[in-house]
């Protein structure tokens, strides 16, 4: 078995566009819903990453973009990383195993992250902490998913466009 290089280029170009995506969530998309929907493109960076390139790249990009997290939201500190982490490692084995880099596979793998953090977040943080009501949790979790997967390509496009331009050399 072949062991697979990881370009650092790459990866920098990676973390950068997730800073800018990062950057643009927490401060003009913080503000900005609809319908009561908060925009979280962060997700989709860690499945792009994962899905186009492989395991490493989604464990570092995952490492990174729990991170960010962690320095802007509430919760539990160190489960961010952790589950992105986690997730980044798992999508990039799917991605050899059955789901290619294609649109729709980070779509799909997208949709499984955020629903699956969703419902991480509610039993870590807000049931002990709150008791804050099941369905109204799940009405966010499913609506914020929706809106996300919707502008999806806004992460997409230029993660795989590095992907490709790496891929060539």
């Amino acid at each position: 078995m072949q062991r697979e290089r990881l370009s650092i280029p790459k990866i920098v170009l990676y973390i950068l566009v997730a800073l800018i995506v990062y950057v643009l969530q927490t401060t003009l998309f913080g503000a900005w819903s609809i319908r009561g929907y908060h925009l979280d493109m962060l997700p989709a960076l860690v499945a792009a990453a994962a899905l186009l390139d492989g395991p490493m790249e989604g464990v570092i990009i995952g490492v990174v973009v729990g991170l960010f997290y962690d320095l802007g939201f509430i919760g539990i500190d160190g489960l961010y990383p952790l589950y992105f982490m986690l997730f980044g490692l798992a999508a990039g084995a799917m991605s050899r195993l059955a789901l290619s880099g294609s649109y729709v596979s980070v779509l799909i793998m997208t949709a499984l992250e955020m629903v699956v953090l969703g419902l991480v977040r509610y039993f870590a943080y807000l049931l002990p902490q709150a008791g804050a009501s099941f369905a109204l949790v799940l009405q966010q979790i499913v609506g914020g998913t929706l809106l996300s997967c919707v502008f999806c390509f806004v992460v997409y496009l230029p993660m795989r466009k590095i992907s490709r331009i790496f891929a060539d050399r």
